[in-house]
């Protein structure tokens, strides 16, 4: 299944392409793959976020499907 996915903020230096920015990556991954799952495989640090699964706040736990449109982003603070 095919799955983009968006770092923001200082997590975009994981992408795994290595060339950073907030722009969608598309992953092939296997059906059954979590949010949990892509957290660890692209080596996020393990501190706060924010998970978004087409555009509606997401567990970490959820399951991802074809087309799904995944985005991280560190907490946001403001004032």
């Amino acid at each position: 299944m095919k799955v983009d996915i968006a770092l923001f903020a200082y997590l975009a230096d994981h992408q795994p392409d290595g060339l950073g920015g907030r722009h969608a990556r598309t992953f092939d991954l296997p059906e059954g793959t979590t949010i949990a799952d892509m957290i660890a495989t692209l080596g996020l640090p393990d501190q706060p976020r924010v998970v978004f699964v087409n555009n509606r706040h997401a567990a970490e736990d959820s399951v991802l499907h074809d087309g799904d449109r995944l985005a991280i982003f560190p907490p946001v603070a403001g004032g």
